[in-house]
Order: C-alpha cells, then structure tokens, then sequence
C-alpha cells in the first residue's frame, strides 16, 4: 500500500476517535453538570419542610420567621430537649407503658421548635426496621405521640446570639413493642 494512502487512513482514524472522544467528554459534562438541575419551580420547598396545613397541632402555633432551621445548626447553641438527652430518654421509658404490642420499626416524630422553645407542627412517619412504610398499632403510635408532645421544655437554635426557628425529630426504634433507641 502506497504510504500516501496510508497515512490518509491513520488521519481519518485519529479524526473518527478525536470526533467520539470529544463527544463523549461533552456529553458526560452535560450529564454530570446540567441534567440533574430541577427544572422551574418543581421544588419549592426544602425536603424538611413540615405543611403547617397537614400537620399535627398546628393551631395557635407560630413561628417567628419565615425560614425554619435545621436543628443540628449552631454548634453548642443547636436545638435540644432543656434537660438533655438523657431527661429526655428518662421522660419517654419512665412513662411509656408496652401493653403487649407487637410492632418492630421507626416511629418517627418530626416537629417545629420556634425560637420561643415552642413545639407544634408534629409529623408521625413510620417505617419498617427495613425503613420501608408501615403502620404501627394506633394505641402505641397515639401513646408516643403524646408523651412527645408533653416534652415542652425546649432549647431554641441560636445563630449569631439569636434565637431562631428549626425543625427538631424523635425517632423511636420499637423491637416488639418495647423502646430499644431514641434518636437523636
């Protein structure tokens, strides 16, 4: 074969590759960059976010912002139970009372904390031990939602020596109708 001719094949093969490889590197930034933006305004809430139209003892309650925190801000100064955790722990297992149940998962408490030290809003999610949906008795969802709603007794987020609004959860780990965990 002629070296002329040649060299014309090795020239298309590096322009073909060229062509594909800058194609490929194109469209992964694409991908990577732009694909993944919401589009408009599909979300215009935060994951967060508690309705205070669905949610639990709503009324009378008020924030004293518009935006609500998360409750691990704020260093020392983040949202908390006044006697800590361990009041907290003690409150929950020194009145909880296991009346046979049989149920095994989360039962997950999501609430709002105002910058007064003011509980409402309050979301029930309950899952699996497999984190999957489920339902637990509504005698023991209806106890825990009580005696978490008596914890009133609440530390406020403080950013900048202000106190501020956040969202605060309490997940119990029930194995058998007994409190294993209370997180956080």
């Amino acid at each position: 074969m002629k070296p002329k001719k040649v060299l014309k094949i090795v020239g298309w093969i590096f322009l073909v590759a060229g062509i594909t490889y800058l194609s490929l590197v194109g469209y992964s930034y694409y991908e990577f960059t732009y694909s993944y933006i919401p589009k408009g305004d599909q979300f215009t809430k935060r994951v967060g976010y508690i309705d205070p139209e669905k949610s639990l003892l709503s009324d009378g309650f008020e924030t004293c912002g518009d935006y609500i925190y998360d409750y691990y801000n704020g260093g020392d100064d983040r949202t908390k139970y006044i006697k800590d955790k361990n009041g907290l722990r003690d409150f929950i297992l020194d009145n909880y009372e296991n009346k046979n149940y049989t149920d095994s998962g989360y039962l997950n408490i999501r609430f709002v904390v105002n910058c007064e030290g003011e509980a409402g809003r309050y979301v029930i999610i309950e899952n699996s031990l497999e984190l999957e949906p489920a339902a637990f008795s509504k005698d023991l969802r209806s106890q825990l939602f009580e005696l978490t709603t008596q914890l009133s007794e609440w530390k406020p987020l403080v950013i900048n020596n202000e106190p501020k609004d956040s969202y605060m959860y309490l997940s119990y780990r029930i194995e058998n109708g007994e409190i294993t965990q209370i997180i956080p």
